[in-house]
């Protein structure tokens, strides 16, 4: 199984009083793993599109644990 680490910083503003990640924001960091997991491999979204290869999102799905702060 390949794996990929992704560091993200969060921001101020995408968490609430608390300091707590308000939910939504969790599936625009997975995104962001994404693009950089497919980096890490040496390609890019633009190649695989002139490749033919598209990769759409068609479900989503989280379970979380404990709050990202």
């Amino acid at each position: 199984m390949y794996l990929s680490e992704t560091k993200i910083r969060v921001r101020y503003a995408e968490t609430d009083q608390m300091g707590v990640v308000y939910h939504g924001h969790y599936f625009q960091y997975f995104e962001v793993a994404r693009a950089e997991c497919i980096r890490d491999l040496g390609f890019t979204y633009a190649d695989m599109e002139r490749e033919g290869i598209i990769m759409p999102v068609v479900e989503v799905n989280c379970k979380y644990f404990r709050p990202a702060l």
